[in-house]
């Protein structure tokens, strides 16, 4: 379990833990489907200087494989409970992007008890069935024809059109992740992530631990309607809506997205995250 060390656990998961030993407050980041724990890059330089931060690979992506049966929500629930055990941290704050974001709302209502507070970036809730068309449409094509197809439409629904002009770098990065999916282990994520209301429905109501919802104020499906819902189910939440930004507010304005998190996390432990007397 050493600091800044990539490590397996037993059970698969690819994770690794940085930042500061000494801290009050534990950061678990869970990235979205088709993505792998390099999207948190840019928060992660500023979340390690005063917290400890954990990244891990969602079931079937990056370094973690893909389950041997069909992974369900549930199941990527539970990686994260079993990641937490292994780690031995009794409680965290979470911070979902997207279908991590699904993961965290599943968490948090069925085990409160092990949080301290959630962050939910560009992600969904109680979508209604026009807002869930055009998810299940992708989901059949992906199954049909493979990933060739959804990468670009991804691209152009995730960045801003001058953000693809002046960062391809950036663009190619996300592009490459996407492409390199495994098949079945994308398929069986993003079937969570269309299905994922069904078991959702309610999972922030009563949730009474600080929360923070973001989103762009142009994410077509991570709508700021639907962080409205978020919000009214939240018994103590702020929401911030990113002007002109679509869905990858984490990598097309890092600085925004990393001041609201550092205003988050600021405050709600003594001594800026330190443990008493460290």
């Amino acid at each position: 379990m050493g600091f800044g060390v990539p490590e397996i656990t037993p059970e698969g998961t690819w994770h690794v833990v940085e930042g500061r030993v000494k801290s009050a407050i534990t950061i678990v980041l869970i990235h979205g489907v088709g993505l792998d724990h390099t999207m948190f890059d840019e928060q992660v330089q500023v979340l390690k200087v005063n917290y400890r931060v954990i990244r891990y690979d969602l079931l079937g992506h990056g370094h973690t494989p893909t389950l041997k049966k069909k992974a369900s929500l549930f199941d990527f629930r539970d990686q994260l409970l079993s990641l937490l055990d292994y780690l031995q941290i009794k409680k965290t704050f979470l911070v979902g992007f997207s279908l991590g974001g699904i993961i965290a709302q599943r968490f948090v209502a069925d085990y409160a008890h092990r949080l301290s507070g959630i962050v939910l970036i560009n992600t969904f809730y109680r979508r209604t069935e026009d807002e869930l068309a055009g998810v299940r449409a992708r989901l059949r094509v992906t199954e049909k024809n493979g990933l060739e197809e959804i990468v670009d439409q991804a691209i152009e629904r995730w960045f801003d059109t001058n953000f693809q002009a002046q960062r391809p770098d950036a663009v190619a990065k996300i592009r490459k992740i996407l492409s390199n999916n495994d098949l079945r282990g994308y398929t069986d994520a993003y079937r969570v992530f269309a299905e994922s209301d069904t078991h959702n429905d309610s999972a922030l109501l009563g949730v009474d631990c600080p929360a923070l919802v973001i989103t762009g104020s142009d994410d077509a499906g991570a709508t700021p309607a639907i962080a409205q819902r978020m919000i009214n189910d939240l018994g103590n939440a702020r929401l911030i809506v990113l002007k002109g930004l679509r869905h990858m507010t984490t990598l097309e304005a890092p600085s925004l997205v990393n001041l609201a998190l550092e205003e988050f996390f600021v405050g709600l432990t003594p001594n800026g995250g330190a443990l008493p007397g460290k």
